[in-house]
């Protein structure tokens, strides 16, 4: 395989995994593709964007959020959902998202931190997706499911005060918000998460 080769590749698929290349080119050896790749990089003809994960250096990112999904299954939740619909006004220093492999955190140097935190498979649900550009998309919460991820895996923290949350997230609700979907989800939580289901009758008394 020729750099030349894989570019013509690219055209298509400005970011790509490992793999990819295997696909496009089966009859290549792993090790000299590794030992390609760790050369164009040094060159300046790639950009590494985590281990396994690349792209062409003139492809610009316009939006980090579909290189949240690329870098893990998942789908953009929790703070940076809920800022995207204007529901909190601050902006999150990292991307959030959830998925259903384990918690993770992912720093690179030129598109900041990506924070991934497991949710239970039977929980994975309540997103859509965004086309971002010609050629990427992205996965995001819709604004109930948003929320839910929030509380939900905030209530795991043991700094967690169910009792006021609300005063420091400073939600802000637009008048078509679904609570009935949201509290429909509510049943999927075992009552035993305590400080779950205290969060939420707060945020019902206070905003449904």
């Amino acid at each position: 395989m020729t750099y030349f080769k894989l570019k013509e590749k690219l055209k298509d698929y400005p970011i790509f995994r490992l793999e990819d290349i295997f696909k496009w080119f089966p009859a290549e050896d792993r090790r000299t593709v590794i030992f390609q790749l760790s050369g164009w990089v040094k060159k300046g003809y790639l950009e590494r964007l985590k281990r396994g994960i690349y792209k062409l250096p003139d492809y610009q990112v316009e939006d980090v959020f579909i290189l949240a999904g690329f870098f893990v299954p998942s789908y953009i939740s929790g703070e940076s959902a809920l800022n995207y619909y204007g529901i909190i006004p601050d902006i999150p220093f990292a991307v959030t998202s959830v998925t259903p492999l384990k918690t993770s955190t992912i720093k690179t140097e030129k598109y900041g931190l990506f924070i991934y935190q497991r949710i239970k498979p039977s929980l994975f649900f309540g997103y859509r997706t965004i086309k971002s550009d010609s050629l990427y998309s992205y996965k995001i919460a819709n604004s109930e499911k948003a929320l839910f991820d929030f509380i939900y895996l905030r209530s795991f923290k043991k700094d967690f005060n169910p009792e006021n949350y609300l005063s420091e997230a400073r939600f802000n609700f637009e008048k078509d918000f679904n609570w009935k979907s949201f509290k429909k989800w509510q049943k999927l939580v075992p009552e035993n998460r305590k400080k779950f289901h205290l969060a939420l009758k707060n945020l019902f008394k206070n905003y449904g």
